[in-house]
């Protein structure tokens, strides 16, 4: 990884010809970050314990930062650049911990949740889910889909946005922009079929997609990590199950379609870059290699910690599947599962070009990015009731908006405070890795 610059925050000092201060691979400097955030500290701290919502949900079994992971806990020596990413910024850190972050959600909203029906969930609602691919634009990323209370997307997102601003130094936006996005979340919920426009940056980003299949397959076998023969010949067998339903459900599909030519290992990512994951090219409709057809494979994910969702078993991959269908405004095609070692994996075939914006890069004025917050405010509105309660989607739809009207003011405040956990959680992570590595 480049050297990072450390852009999150709202002032950072400059240094000679105006350039702010940069970090080789590492977090601030501990004294740094000491000094300059302990007020922000001080006061996540006193509002985690007496602000507006979280006093009536404030139970004596609360941690003093239910956010903070220690670094020993995850072995980070296969996958050093995942721990780059980490460090890079607390809304790096917050896509890494998406289970204690829900986790804290449920806790503070336990004397809620039991008033509150049950919704479609994205799971891991963020700016950086938001992707522009050859079949649409939205969310995407359902590892960690499910049923449960909307107030987790919604703060999820809420967070990722506020950090987000932090990051780009629009910190005073930040409320505005969350306004937006309710309010395509509220518009979406009245009318279901409301369309928002193609936000600009879709529309610069696709007009850079090129459609090069040389290219593509050659990046495509890069990322593949090779694996044993024995595992090669359980996951073709795995596939059989799956091969025969797609071929049962898309009868112009063929047996020889799903040829295997390649197989191995992934470890893209961030939040999902410690599962297990695969990458399986398959002949697709000729014999020509640049018509090959691309699966991806991933474990279906452990969430059972969160304790306010839908009770899955955790080798269920419907619920991941059924989080794609109702919520993506365009599902990835050839979705399926199959069962391999006693576990799950759900699968879906990739694209030509699939591009997530990123929080640093992406948008170059606060109104690019309302524009997205907007779409995605209508994405979550239109697709977490969806098919949920049929035939009584209404009734859900209008239950939701009055429960939006009474808890607003309680959702604002609460992302306020969950974001200022997430930073000094992500301090504390890298004094912690600063320390171990003895900086």
């Amino acid at each position: 990884m480049n050297e990072t610059e450390l852009n999150w925050a709202p002032e950072l000092p400059k240094i000679g010809g105006g350039r702010r201060l940069r970090m080789q691979n590492r977090c601030a400097p501990p004294k740094y970050l000491l000094l300059k955030y302990l007020p922000i500290l001080c006061t996540a701290f006193f509002l985690y314990q007496s602000s507006g919502v979280s006093a009536q949900n404030n139970h004596d079994d609360s941690p003093i930062n239910p956010l903070y992971v220690d670094p020993a806990a995850h072995d980070f020596s296969q996958n050093p650049p995942l721990l780059d990413r980490i460090r890079s910024g607390p809304h790096g850190y917050l896509r890494f911990i998406n289970i204690e972050f829900s986790k804290e959600v449920c806790r503070r909203f336990r004397d809620i949740i039991p008033q509150t029906p049950m919704f479609n969930l994205h799971g891991d609602a963020h700016l950086e889910q938001y992707a522009i691919t050859d079949l649409g634009r939205g969310l995407t990323d359902f590892d960690d889909s499910s049923t449960g209370p909307a107030f987790l997307d919604l703060m999820r997102f809420g967070v990722s946005l506020h950090l987000t601003c932090l990051a780009n130094k629009w910190g005073q936006h930040s409320d505005t922009l969350f306004d937006e996005f309710l309010s395509g979340y509220r518009s979406a919920l009245q009318d279901p079929k409301i369309e928002a426009p193609e936000p600009k940056v879709v529309k610069r980003i696709r007009s850079k997609f090129r459609y090069n299949r040389e290219s593509y397959f050659e990046w495509v076998d890069s990322i593949i990590d090779p694996i044993p023969p024995e595992e090669q010949a359980e996951l073709s067998d795995a596939l059989k199950p799956y091969i025969r339903t797609m071929i049962a459900e898309k009868p112009n599909l063929t047996q020889e379609f799903f040829n295997v030519r390649n197989m191995g290992y992934l470890r893209l990512g961030i939040g999902s870059a410690l599962d297990l994951k695969y990458l399986v090219r398959l002949r697709g409709d000729t014999d020509e290699p640049l018509d090959d057809v691309v699966l991806e494979i991933k474990e279906v994910r452990n969430i059972s910690g969160i304790d306010c969702i839908g009770k899955t078993h955790q080798s269920d991959p419907f619920r991941v599947l059924l989080g794609q269908a109702r919520i993506a405004y365009q599902p990835f095609k050839l979705l399926g599962y199959l069962r391999m070692r006693g576990r799950a994996f759900w699968i879906h075939s990739w694209v030509d070009n699939y591009k997530e914006v990123d929080i640093h890069e992406t948008f170059k004025s606060v109104d690019e990015l309302r524009e997205v917050v907007y779409d995605v405010g209508l994405q979550l509105g239109k697709g977490h009731p969806k098919q949920i309660a049929a035939p009584l989607d209404l009734q859900l739809r209008r239950e939701q908006l009055r429960l939006l009207i009474k808890y607003e003011q309680v959702l604002k405040e609460t992302r306020k405070e969950l974001a200022q956990l997430a930073i000094s959680a992500w301090e504390g992570f890298c004094l912690q890795v600063n320390k171990d590595e003895g900086k």
